[in-house]
């Protein structure tokens, strides 16, 4: 029970969300989509990074309409959602250049949600020598 209280305690700063600055890739459909409305939900701000910009506007649209549905004014309406174009294969300055645009859009990064997948070519590993790969 020591340990349980040890682990609580130190996660204790994430049970509550309202807030954090959460960036998700992968974030213009399925699972990354879905992390992005749940987490702007339990009050976090999101960063939703992909490669579908026309997608990511649609979704940042939908999570800053949430708050509009509540009682503010739609002039003092904080934006809660930023899409930033991100392709996770492109090389370290492309990436590095879309970080910074997320990091300017709430001055920090609390969490990373590294969801995007990255299809190279396909292989038949069970056919691929190795002396290519050297023994696994």
């Amino acid at each position: 029970m020591e340990n349980h209280a040890k682990v609580a305690s130190q996660l204790e700063p994430w049970r509550e969300l309202t807030g954090k600055v959460v960036m998700i890739t992968g974030a213009s459909s399925g699972i990354g989509r879905e992390f992005c409305l749940d987490l702007s939900r339990s009050g976090c701000r999101i960063i939703a990074a992909a490669r579908r910009v026309n997608r990511l506007k649609s979704l940042c649209d939908e999570i800053n309409g949430f708050s509009s549905n509540s009682n503010e004014s739609s002039l003092n309406q904080e934006v809660r959602a930023v899409a930033i174009e991100l392709d996770v294969s492109a090389n370290g300055p492309i990436i590095e250049d879309a970080v910074q645009k997320a990091w300017d859009s709430f001055g920090r990064i609390d969490a990373l949600v590294n969801n995007a997948g990255v299809r190279g070519e396909m292989h038949d590993y069970s056919r691929i020598s190795s002396l290519l790969y050297g023994v696994v």
